[in-house]
Formats: structure tokens, C-alpha cells, sequence
């Protein structure tokens, strides 16, 4: 096909990998330095990432309004069950307004409602009294008019480039090597400095559809040296204990009226077994019970799971009924799949949302400071690629993931500028551009072996599964980590692509593998339930022994893993009883014994 034998090569002194949020405020604030920015994503910038599906919610924290920094930041430890971290938490509040004002200027218009600015009312939604605030930017508009003023300050804006390997040159990153996922076309790209904003790391399950979230950005991190953290917390809801007595006392159902409506992905409101906020939970199992948690209910045999409409309150509805007016992007999914939740009835949630997604605002390449740097010279991270532990074993709450993404991006660019500025130009020698070019056309280069799609699926046979990464036990996260390290070892180094579409989705597939030992190996590693991290063979939080993150890295082509601690002064009160620290309940919490229980079940 024409393209694949070419070769294009770029000199830049910022590279940016990634073109949402966080990579765009990356490559604005980098280019604000006089340098020279190079921007790529493997889809199209201003409609990739989260900007392609995410209607806008960004953290509102305003000092001049009397929001408290100490009161925000206990909210937000006592909800993440205190492994966030606080420097990174308060970083994050205390640059809000500076990145809205960004925002503003550039030309991105948020909702108002009586002059004020406007996003979740939070007592609407049954949100404690003393929540943070958010504000709402208008739905898919922001990323384009971002995409304008990055290219308008001369940006240079590469869509379709997929990066797949880190070029390293003295134990420093010195650029990456990809390819146009379209014409096949070969980039090597040398930068002085390099930002990786590629977002999460998903299986492409059918929960929220983030199917372009391989964890490219980590892996790439990870195979240079650098430091991965989080990959046990997956940004699930649980309720409190306040909720699930309510609804003990309240009695199970013994009848289900009114309509049943079938849920879909691609619909904002329907989902919530994964990290969705107060509205959008499911509340009943299949026998009128209350939920504990999303996979739980499915592994006592109490799927599928209802979202009850006919419990919504008259306010709820009327902001509700806002709520979906202001987000257009979830209004127009909703038309297109006939679904009118305004309607009544109860709506159904397939067996699969209860697969795993991502802990937003916190996971991925840990960075050394509060400048984005990573433990490798050259390298940062932004956004949800960037594991400033922001949100810790639960995600923080609506609007945080934006805001993160904004203040980590504008770090991470302004501290790349500021080294690239300072360094010495730096060329990767013809051996590590050998070696990195060769690793980047393995799978076009082989004439037998495996499709991406068909190994795929062997990854999401041991990651979608509730019993694996929804409730964990010791003897199946073993059986699968066997079966990730055979797909690793094995079936990776022989994948093969016949086009460049089946390319991509080879370096995709390789990434998904990784990113799948990453999490069943740390959820193993971490002998403790916390967040949405449940083990059914240890099923409390153990503090003080697991107030630690759980870090891994390369070491001789070894997965080593390894904890750092929390800082004591980080810790929650451990003379409170145990309720008092963790309003949320954990299964095999609960007071009524599980009817058809599971804990025999390994």
C-alpha cells in the first residue's frame, strides 16, 4: 500500500502525545514559551479523547466565594479513602480559576443560568450538603475552539499519528516513533522534551465508550522505565451505608412495575456500574434488593440490575430534565437508540457494566514532582495518563477528571518548555532508532501469527468478566495473571497486521495485554478491599498496613511490584471506628446475609 515504505522525520522541541484536554493545554502553554510544539493524536485533536463524549463538568473552587481549601480537601480524602493525594488535591483547586480564565479567553463558553455560572446543583442530585461544586462547559465545543488557538499560536498539529515507542538516548527520552493509522506512514518525531497525554486505559467493554483508551501512553512509559501506579482502582461507585439502610428498612421489592427499559453504553444516563455519580447508579438487583455494588449483585446471583425512575423525586426530575437539555451530546445519544428515560419505568443494565473502567484523575505514569516530570529525563505526563493519585481508591467527583486534566496539562507544558528551553540538543543514535522503528512495523513485518482482534478478546476474557476485576479473590486473580503472562510472552510478539487499520489496532491490542497484567498483578499485590477495590478473601480496608500506593515498573523485562506510603499526616483519624472513616459499604458489609450466597466461590 502506498506510504508504508516512507518515512517522515520531524525535529521539534516539545513533543505533545495526545490531543484532549490535558494535551492541548500541554501545547498551548509549551508554544506560550516561543518554542517549537509538536501536537499528535492517533484520532483527530478537538474531537479525541474524553472531549469526543464528555459533556464538560469542571471543578468550581473559588476562595473568594468562601470555599474552604481544608474543608474541600477532607471531602475529598474521606471520599478516595485517603490514598489521594493532598499536595496534588490542593494544586488542583487552587489553579481552577486560573485555568477557567485560560478557557474564557481562548473563547470557551460555559452555561449560566440567572448570571451565575452554572453546573451540578448538588442538593438536587442528593449530594452531601458540604460537596464541591462544579460548573459546565458547552458539550463538544470546547476541544474544537481549543484545537483552533493551538493552531492559530502555531502549534504544529498532527491527527492520525499513532506514537508506539519512546526513543531514549542517555537515559533520557528524546522522542517517539509511530505511524498514520490511515496511510500507513512511518514518524519519527525528536524532541527535547516529551508530554504524554494519551488519557486512560481501558478493554474496549461495552461499559462507557472510551474504546480509544489502550493505556498507549503507559505503556510506552512503562517499557522506557518509567514508574506505573494505580492500576487496582478502576473508578467504581459504592454506596454508603446511609443508602443501603434506607433501603434494607424500606423492605425488598416484590414486584416490578411499570416499563422496563433496556440501557445502552452509548447513553450518559444508563450507565453508573462504573464510576457515574449520585443519579446514575443502579438501585435494585432482580430480587427488589438493594445494590451494594454493581458486580457483587451479579456474583450472588442478583443480576440484572434496575435504575428506578419511579424513585426520582420532582426536583431530581426538573434538574434532571435540565441536566439533559444542557448536555446536548447525551440528548442526541439518547434520540438515536429510542430511549426517553423522561418516560417512567425502570432501566435495565446488561451483565456487562459491571466490567471495569478507569480511575480517573490519578492513575497511570507517576510523576516526581508537581511539575508533571516523570522518573525519566525529558518525560512528562498530563490528564488521566498522569498518576498524581488526585483521586485515590474512589474518583474524586464530577468536574475533578476536567479539572486535572486542565491543571496537569498546563504544568506538564510550561515545565517541558521550561527544560527544553535549557537543553542541549539531543539526537537519538541510528541503533535506538533501529530498534524502536523495528518495534513499530513487528506486526506489518510478519507473514504468520495472531490478528489483533482475536487476541483481544483473549485480554477481555480475563479483564471483563466480573469475577475477575469486579470481585477479586486471590485464586482467580492468580489463574488470570497465568494467562496474561502466556498472552504477554506468547501471543504479543506475534501479532501480525495486514493493512493499516489492523496496525493500529495490533499496538492497541499489545498495549491492552500490558495494561492487563499491570492491573490483575496489583490487584493480587493489594490483599485488602478499599474503593471500588474488592477482594472477597480480604474483604475490610486494613489501615495502617495498606495506606500505601502500589507502584510497579520494568525491571529486566520483570513486572516489579512495590509500595510507597502515604504520608502519616495523610492518614484518617485511626482512633475513629472503622464506620466512622468509610461511610461507603463494601460487600460482606452488609447486615442481611446473601440469599444463593458466594462465598464459597473462588
Amino acid at each position: 500500500m502506498s506510504g508504508w515504505d516512507t518515512e517522515r522525520h520531524i525535529v521539534t522541541d516539545v513533543l505533545v502525545i495526545g490531543g484532549g484536554m490535558a494535551g492541548l493545554f500541554a501545547a498551548i502553554k509549551a508554544r506560550e514559551r516561543g518554542l517549537d510544539v509538536t501536537l499528535t493524536d492517533k484520532a483527530y485533536v478537538g474531537k479525541a479523547g474524553s472531549t469526543h463524549y464528555a459533556e464538560g463538568d469542571v471543578l468550581f473552587f473559588r476562595e473568594s466565594r468562601g470555599h474552604k481549601l481544608a474543608e474541600w480537601l477532607d471531602i475529598i480524602s474521606k471520599r478516595c479513602e485517603y490514598l489521594n493525594n493532598r499536595e496534588w488535591d490542593e494544586v488542583c483547586l487552587m489553579e481552577a480559576e486560573d485555568r477557567y480564565n485560560d478557557l474564557v479567553s481562548w473563547g470557551v463558553q460555559f452555561y449560566e443560568k440567572n448570571g451565575e455560572l452554572y453546573g451540578w446543583d448538588t442538593s438536587a442530585v442528593g449530594a452531601p450538603p458540604s460537596a464541591y461544586q462544579d460548573i459546565t462547559m458547552r458539550a463538544r465545543k470546547y476541544a474544537p475552539t481549543l484545537r483552533r488557538v493551538a493552531l492559530e499560536r502555531g502549534v504544529r498539529v498532527l491527527d492520525n499519528i499513532m506514537m508506539v515507542e519512546l526513543l531514549k538516548q542517555s537515559g533520557a527520552v528524546v522522542g517517539a516513533v509511530g505511524f498514520h493509522v490511515r496511510g500507513g506512514r512511518l514518524f519519527v518525531i525528536e524532541s527535547k522534551a516529551t508530554v504524554i497525554a494519551t488519557g486512560a486505559a481501558n478493554f474496549k467493554s461495552e461499559t462507557y465508550p472510551t474504546h480509544f483508551w489502550t493505556g498507549d501512553g503507559e505503556a510506552m512509559a512503562y517499557r522506557a522505565g518509567a514508574e506505573i501506579t494505580g492500576k487496582e482502582f478502576a473508578g467504581g461507585v459504592t454506596y454508603s451505608r446511609r443508602e443501603i439502610e434506607q433501603r434494607q428498612r424500606a423492605g425488598r421489592r416484590e414486584e416490578f412495575s411499570g416499563e422496563i427499559i433496556e440501557s445502552s453504553y452509548s447513553h450518559p444516563f444508563a450507565l453508573g456500574g462504573g464510576f457515574s455519580g449520585w443519579y446514575t447508579r443502579p438501585t435494585l438487583n432482580a430480587e427488589g434488593g438493594p445494590v451494594i455494588m454493581p458486580a457483587w449483585e451479579a456474583h450472588c446471583g442478583r443480576a440484572p440490575l434496575y435504575f428506578d425512575t419511579e424513585e426520582i423525586p420532582p426536583k431530581k426530575w426538573e434538574w434532571l430534565r435540565e441536566y439533559f437539555k444542557r448536555i446536548e451530546v447525551a440528548w442526541a445519544q439518547a434520540d438515536k437508540i429510542g430511549l426517553d428515560v423522561f418516560r417512567g419505568g425502570k432501566i435495565r443494565w446488561p451483565s456487562s457494566r459491571v466490567a471495569p473502567g478507569s480511575l480517573f484523575a490519578g492513575t497511570g505514569i507517576w510523576p516526581v514532582d508537581t511539575h508533571c516530570a516523570t522518573g525519566l529525563p525529558g518525560l512528562y505526563a498530563a490528564g488521566n495518563a498522569c498518576a498524581t493519585r488526585g483521586s485515590g481508591a474512589m474518583y474524586a467527583g464530577m468536574g475533578f477528571a476536567m479539572n486535572h486534566a486542565m491543571v496537569t496539562g498546563a504544568r506538564a507544558g510550561s515545565a517541558a518548555g521550561e527544560y527544553a528551553s535549557r537543553a542541549a540538543k539531543v539526537v537519538a543514535d541510528a541503533a535506538e532508532l533501529q530498534r524502536a522503528k523495528s518495534l513499530v512495523r513487528a506486526p506489518l513485518e510478519r507473514t504468520g501469527g495472531f490478528g489483533p482482534a482475536w487476541v483481544t478478546q483473549i485480554v477481555q476474557s480475563i479483564t471483563v468478566p466480573y469475577f475477575y476485576l469486579g470481585v477479586k479473590h486471590g485464586d482467580r486473580l492468580r489463574a488470570a495473571i497465568s494467562i496474561a503472562e502466556f498472552v504477554n510472552r506468547h501471543l504479543v510478539p506475534r501479532l501480525m497486521a495486514a493493512d493499516p487499520h489492523e496496525w493500529r489496532l495490533a499496538h492497541e491490542t499489545r498495549n491492552m495485554a500490558l495494561g492487563a497484567e499491570m492491573r490483575l498483578k496489583a490487584s493480587l499485590f493489594r490483599t485488602e478491599s478499599r474503593g471500588d477495590h474488592f477482594r472477597e478473601d480480604y474483604p475490610r480496608r486494613e489501615d495502617p498496613t495498606w495506606l500505601v500506593w502500589v507502584k510497579l515498573r520494568d525491571e529486566e523485562g520483570g513486572m516489579k511490584l512495590y509500595t510507597e506510603p502515604v504520608p502519616e499526616e495523610w492518614w484518617p483519624d485511626l482512633t475513629k471506628s472503622y464506620e466512622e472513616k468509610y461511610p461507603a459499604m463494601l460487600p460482606m458489609e452488609e447486615r442481611e446475609s446473601s440469599s444463593g450466597g458466594a462465598d464459597d466461590v473462588h
